[in-house]
């Protein structure tokens, strides 16, 4: 039993180590995405650009051309502008109902 669990366990470390050699794992917010590293390195293993500034992009160009491939900047902005639209929708139904009760 100790062998299998010592096999398991040295395939699943040689595993975290290949992809940290071959990808860049990037979050943002709940995603993860696995850019392909070129030449392979060890170097940039983890990227949480969750709260980055257009400074931080800036000073990455390499993950901002990949994040732009991905189409991530667009899906986060239509992604705003939905929660925009909602908040909108909500505030003018309050003001409705403030409205009424006002009367």
């Amino acid at each position: 039993m100790k062998k299998i669990l010592s096999i398991v366990l040295l395939l699943i470390v040689c595993g975290l180590l290949f992809v940290s050699y071959k990808y860049t794992v990037i979050r943002k917010g709940t995603s993860l995405y696995f850019m392909p590293k070129n030449p392979p390195t060890f170097e940039e293993v983890y990227v949480d650009i969750t709260d980055w500034t257009f400074k931080d992009y800036a000073l990455h160009p390499k993950i901002s051309a990949f994040l732009v491939a991905q189409g991530i900047k667009k899906n986060s902005i239509e992604i705003k502008t939905k929660v925009i639209d909602t908040i909108e929708k909500h505030k003018e139904e309050m003001e409705k109902m403030i409205e009424e009760e006002e009367k």
